[in-house]
């Protein structure tokens, strides 16, 4: 499927006009200094952005124009606790809640303008008809993998991992909840690698570089590390500097993300995080010691996608 978007807002204090009676609410919580539940009339009160979503069918495909709300809206609003740091926001992750149990989760370095610039929405009208409640709906995405229906809960969370020394020069040491493994500059040479040519904004200036790894994808089924849609990684660089991603950015937003080795014809004495599609380099991480993987509660039923 192909997902495109346009964004156009409601003139202010518009909204649309229910063709039934949503009783859905969205609770924003977390690592935030102003939680809150909204109601779906509260949702269509905010400001509205205009999306259309292909869809893939048998038949060939078919195209809505929906309304909603910004996840990264919503976030900010709530204010997300953010330590005194460069960039912090890029520490921030975003799980949204649905349907079963089911979660989906961002990077807000994804979302926000400056830096991924690839938006998600809860949609609340489809085609000029109000939805039954609140869809988690990403307008960039190659399929609807990412995609949630009746969302009822986004939380905030701030990582904050400290570096480590590795134990080799160009080892990464992957940290996946108790388990830790190592990769060392040998092991991550061997992996496949791919050549991204990459521009992103750097201050005021551009910057442009031919990057030559392993996928971030590559690196995590080296450590043996199963991703989901729930995945987060943040990289730790060795100056406590911290950018988080998820592998769904890659495989699903079709935005590669690298674990470079080599950058314009020189080898990286540690490996650096690269995030194509950004528009600002905020998350391409230098002198990357440590992934730092999390997820959210794997749903107990026997259908949960697996990667």
């Amino acid at each position: 499927m192909t997902l495109a978007a346009s964004f156009t807002a409601l003139p202010a204090g518009a909204s649309a006009t229910p063709q039934c009676a949503p009783a859905q609410s969205v609770t924003i919580g977390g690592a935030v200094g102003a939680p809150s539940t909204y109601s779906f009339s509260q949702l269509q009160a905010l400001p509205q952005s205009t999306f259309t979503v292909a869809h893939r069918q048998w038949s060939g495909s078919r195209i809505d124009t929906d309304q909603g709300v910004s996840i990264e809206t919503l976030v900010d609003a709530a204010q997300p606790t953010l330590p005194s740091v460069k960039n912090p926001l890029l520490r921030v992750t975003v799980e949204v809640s649905g349907d079963r149990g089911r979660t989906v989760t961002f990077a807000l370095g994804e979302l926000d303008p400056s830096f991924g610039n690839h938006p998600a929405y809860l949609a609340l009208e489809q085609d000029g008809r109000t939805l039954p409640a609140p869809e988690l709906v990403v307008p960039g995405d190659v399929d609807s993998a990412r995609t949630l229906i009746a969302v009822n809960r986004i939380t905030v969370a701030v990582h904050s991992p400290s570096p480590t020394t590795p134990p080799s020069a160009g080892a990464l040491t992957i940290e996946d909840g108790p388990s830790t493994r190592v990769l060392t500059a040998s092991q991550l040479a061997a992996l496949p690698e791919r050549t991204l040519n990459v521009t992103f904004e750097a201050g005021t200036a551009s910057q442009s570089h031919v990057e030559i790894g392993p996928t971030l994808g590559a690196v995590l089924r080296a450590a043996r590390i199963r991703a989901d849609l729930d995945t987060w990684v943040a990289a730790v660089g060795s100056d406590g500097y911290v950018a988080t991603a998820t592998p769904a950015e890659a495989w699903i937003g079709a935005r590669p993300l690298l674990i470079s080795l080599n950058e314009d014809g020189t080898a990286l004495a540690q490996p650096r995080l690269v995030t194509d599609g950004d528009i600002k380099g905020g998350r391409y991480v230098s002198d990357v010691v440590d992934l730092v993987i999390g997820h959210s509660p794997r749903p107990a039923w026997p259908w949960a996608r697996a990667r």
